[in-house]
C-alpha cells in the first residue's frame, strides 16, 4: 500500500506554508522561530528523501575501511574511534576518504550545494 502524502511531501509542505504565511505574518523573535521550522521542515525532507540509502553507504565504507562485517552504524563508528585513538593519531587516506564521504552526505541534507 502506498500512502500519499509521503513523509517528505508533508515536511515541504510545511517549511512552504511557514515560510510563505507563518514568517510575514511575524516579527522579531516569532518570526526567527518559524523560519527556524521551516529550515528543520526542509532538512526532515531532504533525509526522508535520501532513505536508508546515506546510512547504507556510511555502513558499506566503514566496514569496508575496517574490514567489519559487523552492521550496526553504532558499532562501527566505536570500532573507528577506538582504531584512531589506538593508532598514532593520523589518519590514512583512506580514512580521510571515508569521513570525507561521510560528511559530503551529511552535508548534502543539512546544506545542499555547500561541499
Amino acid at each position: 500500500m502506498i500512502d500519499e502524502p509521503n513523509a517528505e511531501q508533508l515536511l515541504t509542505a510545511m517549511a512552504q506554508t511557514l515560510a510563505d504565511t507563518v514568517v510575514p505574518a511575524c516579527t522579531g523573535a516569532p518570526q526567527h522561530a518559524a523560519r527556524v521550522v521551516a529550515n528543520l521542515c526542509r532538512i526532515l525532507a531532504r533525509e526522508s528523501a535520501a532513505g536508508a540509502h546515506h546510512q547504507e553507504a556510511t555502513v558499506a565504507d566503514l566496514q569496508a575501511l575496517l574490514g567489519s562485517s559487523v552492521a550496526d552504524l553504532p558499532a562501527l563508528i566505536a570500532q573507528l574511534d577506538a582504531s584512531l585513538a589506538d593508532g598514532d593519531g593520523v589518519p590514512d587516506e583512506q580514512t580521510f576518504r571515508t569521513l570525507h564521504a561521510n560528511a559530503a552526505r551529511r552535508l548534502d541534507i543539512a546544506k545542499p550545494g555547500y561541499a
